[in-house]
């Protein structure tokens, strides 16, 4: 649909828009010259000292204050050496030049630091050679290396190994590496060290990535779930969200749909709290990468999830940002969650190559239980009988049943001895295929499910390489991922690529750029492109065929014709990119920006042959092209001083950004042939052969372009006592051209204090107490539009007016309309117990989410628009949540590793604009809820009918189902809740949430030797659920029937207490409080066995380890739900047609090498 801003204030806006920009690019260009400048100064400033008899150590300490180089050097060796001499307006190195003039020293500059050496002649050196590895035998790269009581070191290459010079020719070197035991071992020189080193039971040193920097664990006072890609590696995912599933506490993810590439994963952090208006919201957390935010969305041009797009082996981390106190710094983004990215890196070192390739089976799982062949024939014709009606004999004038054959033809309309059609399945031939049982092509008993899936496949393989100088360090990697889906015609491909660079060109200046090139192919029948739940590329459904047909020969080339014979492009292309300078202006102090795109490009085009046209004979071309590009510039002046005592960390940043979306679509009918796929006939009208006076045009073609941009400025201060009493500000204003003109600007603060109890003085001698902190935190944050004009006027076309094309009021003007916004309250509790064995982190959080888009009805006679847009509901979400992490076993050969988080959420709908239920939705109850009739057995007699009789005797049946069907003895009973003698919306009534009460997943990881065994189970429990399927099939004549017949029991007589109606039966609507289930699921989701290779047999390949590895994905599924699978149920009904995409079962084998 076209859109066209109308807004009187849109010259205006675009003023604004342009000064903002002016302003922003003079800011930026004055933080160059200022950060050049700086740059500059550091190298050529000028220093004035005076020493007597000064240790030469206090001497390189003065000038470390001074300035901004760091000073390495071996204590031992300048000990012995002080200095008087008095200096004025020197740089550094004069000061040195003078310093050493006497002395038998020299220095050399590498980047900041400045290195102390003796000179050669004077000493003789020894060399130290040695390897570390992993208590694996795996070795490891990065590890610091350290001579006792000096500053002179080195880190292991790739293969783990490290050489250095040093003047003794015994010692002790000091080994330090994230997440392993520092450790003291000896060594001799020219004797080769070998080091095990042994993982940290603690990770309170542990670094994690928060908004704009990191910060160390134990400092940290909101509330971030971290998850590193060790931890999800090796699974057969296109997707990030599908491996996550399970694995974070208070984030609930649910894979609705199997497809490949698709944008079936529905993501909620800490509860749902969007009534998701078109335009609104979808509901979905912001996605950060590498401090980019980025495009994440489904497409409804290629059916597509944009995360698909990023390859989950380029990953190293992923943070989720919960409370308010951790998000707010996001501001009018964050109102669903934050969820940071974070690629991998390159190291300083020998480069490293990572080569993985694996190979995946996947199979349909299970398939629904079902009656077919005869049964389901005798079924549908007692069906059929039952559905009779009382005929008219005008003759005696009198009513009579039907019980034969020519009573049903002589009641007028055949009975069910016509439909006489041609008896293909799409066409109303059932009665036909029902009858005619002694014709082979309607005596079968076909599984459509055979027909309609495969056994999947997918190839997945990338390359890495890794490694740099301490000038330059770099990551490059490439993948390639193709799978083709079980259900046919349902595959994707991806091919990508990224560059992660990091460079010193000055010892201040450090250049940061991150660079993702992908493309991807989802080419399939697009009958269902952005539906992303539901079967695709299909033209046999299998939950809507009868089993009596064929399922070979010409039924199966008809069946597969379209699928065969229509072609589809669909392909897109991504690129985000970015570019960072961050300039050390003095010690502690630095200023960064950043600049950075984010693009997104579909094309879809799709042709149809002439001869699959039915009715017209013509062939179809259609295209579509959807263009989405994101612009942005981050600039932030840091400052860190820290102590033992006092550390204080502050943060200022301005960011601005530009987001366009640019949409063409077209197609065309009768081109010049089927060979041509893309249309270039002329335009003009054309007519059909059913109706030869109206006129249909032979082209169609539609264009959409949107635009915004927001502006924002932002804070954090953070102060420490002894990392014992901590406390945090954060505070954030966004400006944007998506809101009503009164209301661009939006506050968001946020505040966090924290208490690390553990260490304090009266709990030291608490011997089971290794660490205790409590977290308190209260913040704000908002979400902002998905529609950028929803609060100006728009017109749309509509009709013609004197030849002319006419325009419509399409949404009212806004002025007050602004974002939706979330206030949140969290505590928590972290604490680590019995020698680090156990750890438990726990959290309570209360957040409200108040000014919801909602659309309200307009009043009066005559209005142009049946509703508008405002401000007025609030969503309140209260939870739990719970995570331990315990070494079971720990100093033993085999150990094992367990996770196990719980959450618990009360969501509820607080507020309507006219205090009364709206859009589904009940007041103080759940999202997502589910209505249902309330069905009280079946008419078990014509008394309880109810019927009254007009004065010429007729029975007039009330309680009509929607003004149509009436009630029948044998048929369900519903009760009329409104009193209004029918049966329909107003006796529907809440019986609760399709949203779980609690969620999560226990993950363990048991090692032994070089083997280590990977499980996760993922779990949900009571939601409630309706399967559609079971309950209306046993009484559809048309179509199969998924139950089994021969244990089920149909209503025949007074007094029956059975599973169905009757046979026939009218009333066939699945939403009865009988039908809801109470759905609990555990799921065994991932089951990983991997196998390191011993160093020995690695070196003689020239490996430096070598992996095998096997997973099974969806391997088991314990549940009480009387379908298929509770998880592919829609989450928004909670009822179940039988018809989404399934959840494949996956078993891989790859294997992972490194040199």
């Amino acid at each position: 649909m076209e859109k066209k801003s109308i807004s009187p204030h849109f010259e205006e806006r675009k003023t604004k828009n342009r000064v903002q920009n002016i302003t922003c690019i003079r800011l930026i260009l004055f933080l160059s010259f200022f950060c050049m400048a700086s740059v500059v100064f550091g190298q050529q400033k000028k220093l004035s000292f005076k020493w007597e008899n000064v240790p030469l150590s206090d001497v390189f300490n003065a000038l470390e204050k001074a300035d901004v180089y760091k000073f390495v050097f071996n204590y031992e060796d300048t000990k012995p050496y002080k200095v008087t001499f008095d200096v004025k307006e020197k740089t550094v190195f004069q000061i040195l030049d003078t310093v050493f003039r006497d002395k038998p020293f020299s220095y050399k500059q590498e980047g900041i630091y400045i290195m102390i050496r003796r000179k050669e002649a004077d000493v003789k050196r020894f060399v130290v050679k040695g390897k570390v590895t992993d208590e694996k035998g795996v070795p490891l790269p990065g590890v610091t290396v350290l001579l006792e009581g000096t500053n002179i070191g080195t880190a292991t290459d790739s293969e783990g190994k490290f050489e250095m010079s040093v003047t003794r020719e015994k010692g002790s070197l000091l080994l330090s590496f994230v997440g392993y035991k520092s450790q003291k071992v000896a060594y001799e020189a020219d004797k080769a060290v070998s080091v095990k080193m042994e993982e940290e039971v603690t990770d309170l040193d542990e670094v994690v990535i928060r908004a704009y920097g990191t910060q160390n664990k134990k400092e940290m006072v909101s509330s971030i779930t971290s998850i590193k890609a060790d931890e999800m590696k090796e699974l057969p995912s296109h997707s990030i969200l599908s491996m996550l599933q399970g694995r974070l506490a208070g984030v609930d993810i649910v894979n609705q749909s199997g497809a490949p590439g698709s944008g079936g994963n529905r993501v909620a952090v800490r509860g749902y709290n969007s009534l998701m208006q078109e335009g609104a919201t979808d509901g979905q957390p912001l996605y950060v990468v590498d401090g980019v935010p980025m495009f994440s969305f489904t497409s409804p041009v290629t059916g597509t999830n944009t995360l698909s797009d990023l390859d989950p082996s380029m990953i190293a981390s992923v943070e989720i940002l919960k409370d308010a106190a951790a998000a707010a710094i996001y501001g009018s983004r964050a109102g669903n969650g934050v969820v940071l990215i974070t690629t991998k890196k390159g190291q300083a070192g020998k480069t490293k190559f990572s080569v993985n390739f694996s190979y995946t089976a996947s199979f349909l799982p299970v398939t629904p239980e079902q009656t077919g062949g005869r049964l389901e024939r005798m079924t549908k014709i007692y069906h059929m009988r039952n559905s009779l009606k009382t005929g008219y004999d005008y003759m005696n004038g009198l009513y009579f049943y039907p019980t034969s054959y020519e009573d049903a033809f002589n009641r007028g309309d055949g009975g069910y001895d016509g439909w006489w059609g041609n008896g293909f399945p799409d066409s109303a031939g059932e009665n036909k295929v029902l009858q005619d049982s002694l014709n082979p092509f309607y005596n079968n008993q076909t599984n459509w499910y055979k027909y309609s899936f495969r056994t999947g496949k997918v190839i997945n393989a990338n390359i890495q390489a890794s490694g740099g100088t301490d000038k330059i360090q770099y990551m490059i990697g490439a993948g390639y991922y193709d799978e083709k889906g079980i259900m046919l015609s349902s595959n994707y491909s991806r091919a990508n690529l990224m560059v992660n660079l990091s460079a010193r060109p000055a010892p201040i200046l450090t250049a940061t750029t991150q660079l993702y090139l992908g493309y991807m192919d989802k080419s399939r029948n697009l009958n269902n492109k952005g539906g992303n739940r539901g079967i695709e590329g299909m033209t046999v459904d299998p939950a809507s065929q009868s089993t009596l047909f064929p399922g070979h020969g010409k039924i199966e080339d008809k069946f597969l014709e379209k699928i065969n014979q229509t072609v589809t492009r669909n392909d897109n292309y991504r690129l985000i990119a970015s570019l960072g300078l961050e300039f050390q202006l003095a010690k502690g102090l630095t200023l960064s920006g950043m600049g950075a795109v984010d693009y997104a490009q579909f094309n879809v085009n799709e042709f149809i042959p002439s001869n699959l046209d039915a009715t017209q004979g013509q062939n179809l071309s259609m295209g579509q092209i959807s263009r989405d590009i994101s612009l942005m510039n981050e600039n932030l002046l840091k400052y860190r001083i820290e102590g033992n005592i006092h550390t204080l960390e502050a943060l200022l940043g301005m960011s601005i950004s530009k987001e366009q979306g640019f949409e063409n679509w077209g197609s065309g009918n009768g081109g010049a042939s089927d060979n041509v796929y893309y249309y270039q006939g002329p335009g003009g009208i054309y007519y059909t052969e059913s109706d030869k006076l109206t006129p249909r045009p032979r082209t169609d073609y539609r264009s959409n372009f949107n635009e915004k941009v927001m502006l924002s400025f932002f804070g954090r201060l953070s102060y420490n006592f002894k990392k014992r009493y901590i406390v945090e500000f954060a505070y954030r204003r966004d400006g944007s051209s998506t809101f009503g003109r009164n209301v661009r600007w939006a506050n968001f603060p946020s505040v966090a204090v924290g208490w690390n109890f553990a260490d304090e003085a009266f709990l030291e001698n608490v011997a089971w107490l290794n660490s205790g902190k409590l977290r308190l935190s209260w913040g704000k944050s908002g979400q902002v539009f998905l529609d950028p004009y929803m609060a100006y006027g728009l017109m749309s076309k509509n009709g013609i007016f004197h030849g002319n094309p006419g325009m419509t009021s399409y949404n009212a003007v806004a002025p007050d309309l602004t974002w939706e916004k979330t206030k949140q309250y969290n505590v928590g509790l972290d604490l680590e117990l019995f020698d680090y064995r156990l750890n438990v982190k726990f959290d309570y959080y209360n957040k409200l989410t108040y000014s919801l888009i909602t659309d309200v009805p307009t009043f009066g006679d005559v209005q142009v628009m049946d509703s508008y847009k405002k401000n007025a509901g609030e969503i309140s979400n209260e939870g739990i949540e719970l995570e331990l992490k315990a070494d079971i076993l720990r100093n033993t050969r085999i150990k094992w590793r367990s996770r196990l988080n719980i959450s618990r959420n009360w969501n509820k709908l607080e507020k309507t604009f006219d205090g009364k239920d709206m859009m589904g939705n009940v007041l103080k109850r759940g999202l997502f809820g589910i209505y249902v009739f309330n069905d009280q057995g079946y008419y078990q007699n014509e008394k309880e009918v109810p019927v009254y009789y007009n004065n010429e005797g007729f029975p007039i049946y009330i309680n009509k189902v929607y003004g149509e069907t009436s009630g029948v003895v044998g048929e369900v009973k519903i009760e009329d809740v409104d009193g209004n003698g029918e049966i329909g919306n107003g006796d529907l009534y809440y019986i609760g949430s399709a949203l779980p009460l609690a969620y999560g997943g226990w993950a363990n990881e048991i090692t032994w030797n070089n083997f280590d065994l990977n499980i996760l189970f993922n779990y949900s429990l009571g939601r409630r659920m309706i399967n559609a399927a079971r309950y209306g099939t046993p009484m559809n004549i048309d179509g199969p029937m998924f139950r089994d017949l021969r244990k089920t029991t149909f209503w025949e007589k007074e007094g029956d207490l059975t599973d169905l109606p009757r046979v026939g039966a009218s009333f066939v609507f699945p939403e009865l409080r009988s039908n809801v289930e109470r759905v609990n699921m555990l799921r065994l989701k991932q089951l990983t066995l991997g196998y390191n290779l011993p160093e020995k047999f690695n070196r003689k390949f020239y490996f430096s380890g070598i992996r095998l590895f096997i997973t099974g994905e969806n391997i088991w599924t314990w549940t009480n739900y009387s379908g298929t699978d509770p998880e592919v149920v829609d989450m928004d009904s909670g009822i179940d047609w039988g018809k989404a995409y399934p959840l494949p079962e996956k078993w891989t084998f790859g294997i992972t090498l490194n040199f």
